[in-house]
């Protein structure tokens, strides 16, 4: 759908518009300062009569005339009380285009390089940001998985001088503490047997001049943390194997969802380290406590999806509001891979219980549904099955989601080979932690 044919509204608890995303005029023929009269009359019917008569909003979709004509589609949600500004989220489409879909919709305005700002504490991290972009201090994204760490960090790199260099991405939870350091450093050729003839170059010297994001920060090992510290305090580095030091010129940007105080007073994380990379923290607040960017998140991914796999596939009102509500613990990361699978297959009953597939939420209900028992050995299939791809989903690498379920590495990578083959959707690009 173009975007001059669908529309985002955000209401505050006045019945009054906050913010809105898409062309007025072009999608309703008329002035965006219609939004700013308080009694917000873009309908024949003022938009307190809609509310009035259907004061709990939890879903359905309603066809509405617009003052000048035209039949638009909306959806209405009404945004659980969290303090934000935003009470109700409207999605308007002209009816008579809902036929013509054009599948080359753009981004939605404000989602840049994947960062949804729309609640008030994001664009204060944002204003952070924008702020710090310009100097070389070390930035420490905090927050859970899933919330957008990597996503912010591409933005301080795209925002700052280094924008023409490399920025370089490493996940210290993805590599065994054998091979970290000579990714992080490289090696001199005759170091290790079997080793690169030449030696390598190590991810320090590939980001010279740019930025390197060293994610999952808190799995660093220790030997490792104190070759990092020099990088920091002298701006030089040494390749495995090598007598001699380099020069780095790069800024260094960090991430955990791990609590490095905690880790530092239990040993396991150096004190003059953390400190160094502490320098400009920012907490990202979870998905659950800036509602108000989902249902933009949702119509950003339905259109990614849409055009990755040739779909053309929107999700209900009813779904919509569902999801909205839900408490998304792994994020915008957990998000994302719902509305893939919905749109991949082309149903939202793969939804039905939000929060991932069916087999995420509970192993047996279908089972328990249908009143009929398994065999013992498929029901413990399915619910290894939900398992792993379950921790895959939330943490994205084979490594973390063997640790998290105890289980060695190579079981989860071959497993998920396995159950993603049987999803019979197309597989998706991603690293699996090897």
């Amino acid at each position: 759908m173009k975007q001059a044919e669908m529309m985002v509204i955000f209401v505050g608890s006045h019945n009054q518009v906050v913010e809105w995303q898409g062309e007025v005029a072009e999608v309703f023929g008329f002035s965006p300062s219609v939004f700013l009269q308080p009694n917000m009359h873009i309908f024949q019917v003022p938009w307190e009569t809609v509310v009035r008569n259907r004061p709990d909003l939890s879903a359905g979709l309603t066809i509405m005339q617009a003052i000048n004509g035209p039949l638009v589609l909306l959806s209405v949600v009404k945004l659980p009380d969290t303090g934000s500004d935003i009470k109700y989220v409207l999605v308007l489409s002209r009816l008579d285009h809902m036929l013509d879909v054009n599948m080359n919709a753009p981004v939605l305005p404000d989602v840049a390089n994947g960062v949804l700002v729309k609640s008030e504490k994001m664009k204060k991290i944002i204003d952070v940001i924008h702020k710090i972009a310009s100097v070389d201090s070390t930035v420490l994204l905090l927050g859970e998985s899933g919330v957008g760490k990597t996503m912010l960090a591409r933005l301080i790199h795209q925002a700052s001088s280094r924008k023409d260099a490399p920025f370089v991405s490493i996940n210290c939870g993805t590599l065994p503490d054998s091979l970290i350091e000579s990714e992080l450093f490289g090696y001199e050729s005759g170091t290790f047997t079997g080793g690169k003839t030449g030696g390598k170059q190590g991810l320090l010297e590939a980001a010279e001049g740019g930025t390197i994001f060293l994610d999952e920060i808190a799995e660093l090992p220790y030997h490792v943390q104190s070759k990092l510290l020099e990088v920091l305090q002298e701006n030089t580095f040494r390749k495995i194997g090598s007598v001699d030091k380099q020069k780095a010129n790069i800024r260094i940007l960090s991430a955990t969802n791990k609590n490095l105080k905690e880790m530092v007073n239990q040993k396991r994380f150096r004190e003059d380290l953390y400190y160094r990379l502490h320098v400009v923290p920012l907490m990202i607040p979870p998905l659950r406590e800036r509602r108000e960017e989902i249902l933009p998140l949702i119509e950003h991914f339905t259109s990614k999806f849409n055009q990755k796999y040739d779909r053309r596939f929107f999700l209900s009102p009813q779904m919509k509001a569902r999801l909205v509500e839900y408490e998304w613990p792994g994020n915008i990361r957990e998000l994302e891979n719902l509305v893939e699978r919905i749109i991949v297959t082309q149903s939202e009953e793969i939804a039905e219980q939000v929060g991932g597939t069916s087999e995420d939420t509970d192993a047996f209900t279908s089972f328990q549904t249908k009143n009929v028992l398994p065999p013992l050995k498929e029901a413990k299939k399915q619910l290894e099955k939900a398992l792993i791809l379950r921790a895959y989903d939330l943490y994205e690498n084979t490594y973390k989601a063997a640790e998290i379920l105890q289980v060695d590495q190579s079981t989860i990578a071959k497993k998920l080979k396995q159950y993603r083959a049987e999803e019979n959707g197309p597989e998706r690009k991603r690293s699996t932690g090897k």
